[in-house]
């Protein structure tokens, strides 16, 4: 039997990561995110920089103030994020539709069946996380794993920016070491009492097999041992229901005005979202062009095709249509192109329908 690959992705800071992108001169500064220290709430996230005050979480807003004075606190944006995360989780789907996002900032993904001698189950990870930075600007964590337990506990090692790759066979050589309150369900309460019972380390819960740890804590026992020993069957739960859009987009490192720089890369995200068009064997009959220039403005524009298609020269074509009609020359800094009105049934002309296709314009 194959033994499967699982990632688990954690963005890093997520919220104050965005407001960074958007505000390059927070970059550096302890970014706390919450809303006004003087008005009653709780910390959504910090930066790093923040962190290093004891900031966290969930902490009072008065206390993350009293911990770290010079912070710089936003009340945040979260619609913005969500669009983030819903781009973010879009770049994961175009590598595999088996993708779990189990919150705003965080997923799993089944990249079994990608994994082979050309790109290894590490340099697919590195791949991802470069690609997510390219088009957000964000960095992630990725752990590496055989299953969901040690890919999650893996991936909070690997903060920030980093990946952590647990192979094969090493599940439990991994796990051993660690507090036991890295395995999940195991909170503070459930620590306090293990402890009492002289078990703080994983390794301890390893050496006390199942048959005692079920003699003394019941069914509990059972998760405890076979979490200590990385054991985790839990599928990948990927929606298998078909998008209802496929897309991509990309932000440029500086505001591109080229017009020649600009549809090239119209062109490519016309191709890669071409191919997972093909990957879910679907069609499409409607086309959005997204620009935003450089003082995050945002303009789309969409139109519809007279026919289901899948002819990626078609669609191009469309794109460098709408792309023409809307781009006046001020400098872009993320462009982006999604289809819509999906289909996976072929259409099929009728005897008085025109062969030549036209595309008709939404107002």
């Amino acid at each position: 039997m194959t033994e499967r690959t699982i990632f688990h992705i954690d963005m890093d800071a997520f919220f104050a990561s965005i407001e960074v992108v958007r505000n390059p001169a927070l970059k550096g500064k302890p970014v706390i995110v919450g809303g006004n220290p003087n008005r009653r709430g709780v910390v959504s996230t910090c930066s790093y920089e923040a962190r290093k005050f004891g900031v966290h979480s969930s902490m009072p807003l008065k206390e993350a103030q009293r911990r770290c004075p010079h912070g710089i606190f936003i009340e945040g944006s979260y619609q913005i994020y969500g669009e983030y995360s819903a781009q973010i989780m879009e770049i994961f789907r175009t590598l595999t539709p088996f993708v779990e996002s189990i919150s705003i900032d965080e997923a799993y993904i089944d990249v079994t069946n990608l994994i082979s001698e050309k790109e290894s189950a590490l340099d697919l990870a590195k791949r991802l996380q470069a690609e997510v930075y390219k088009q957000t600007a964000l960095t992630c964590s990725i752990g590496v794993a055989t299953n969901k337990l040690i890919a999650k506990i893996a991936s909070g090692m690997a903060k920030p920016a980093k990946i952590t790759h647990v192979p094969a066979g090493q599940e439990m050589a991994f796990l051993a070491p660690l507090k036991i309150q890295a395995i999940p369900g195991i909170g503070q309460k459930t620590q306090e009492h293990l402890n009492a019972d002289n078990i703080v380390y994983v390794r301890d819960l390893q050496g006390l097999g199942i048959d005692y740890l079920m003699d003394k804590y019941g069914e509990r026992g059972y998760h405890y041992f076979y979490a200590a020993c990385g054991r985790d069957k839990r599928p990948v739960a990927w929606e298998e229901t078909l998008p209802k859009s496929i897309g991509a987009e990309t932000t440029f490192e500086t505001d591109q005005s080229d017009r020649e720089a600009l549809v090239q890369a119209l062109n490519y995200l016309c191709a890669k979202s071409w191919r997972r068009l093909r990957l879910y064997k679907m069609r499409t009959r409607g086309i959005t062009l997204k620009l935003r220039n450089g003082g995050f403005v945002t303009i789309t524009r969409s139109q519809m095709l007279f026919s289901d298609t899948q002819d990626l020269a078609l669609l191009q074509q469309s794109a460098l249509e709408l792309f023409d009609q809307n781009f006046d020359g001020l400098p872009i800094r993320l462009i982006g192109i999604s289809y819509h009105k999906l289909t996976d049934q072929y259409w099929q002309p009728t005897l008085w329908q025109d062969t030549h296709i036209t595309r008709i314009p939404i107002q």
